[in-house]
């Protein structure tokens, strides 16, 4: 997965950012206006609870059992992801959306015995619906 996490074109990173990002349910905070003069930028919040609890779920599950090359490789395929596929026209969100997803399947296949079957489809979804079968 981390071979085909770095081999990406950009019509998938940009198809797999969006729906990731739809996923998830952002909402962005409103800025005050102090902080806009300073610059700030405060960053989307993830609303969507099935799936904050399904990274959570396979974080800790992977964290508790010693699992420590899943973690290694999720992290791998998001920095493949966002680091192999640079191209020009992509958005931040977009790569952003990409590297939340890519490490979300990646982690979810590597703790499958660990995690339960919702939480593993809410994780490998969008790689599924964008590049087919894990």
């Amino acid at each position: 997965m981390i071979d085909r996490a770095g081999t990406l074109s950009a019509d998938e990173v940009d198809a797999l950012g969006k729906l990731c990002e739809s996923d998830e349910q952002l909402v962005m905070p409103p800025m005050s206006f102090a902080a806009e003069l300073q610059g700030e930028f405060d960053f989307p919040v993830v609303t969507n609870q099935a799936l904050l609890d399904a990274w959570e779920h396979a974080l800790d599950a992977a964290g508790n059992a010693g699992r420590v090359t899943e973690l290694d490789a999720a992290m791998d395929a998001g920095r493949a992801a966002t680091h192999d596929v640079r191209h020009l026209h992509d958005s931040p969100s977009s790569k952003n959306g990409t590297e939340q997803a890519v490490r979300s399947a990646v982690l979810a296949v590597g703790v499958r015995d660990l995690i339960s079957d919702a939480d593993y489809q809410t994780l490998v979804s969008p790689w599924q619906q964008v590049l087919g079968p894990i």
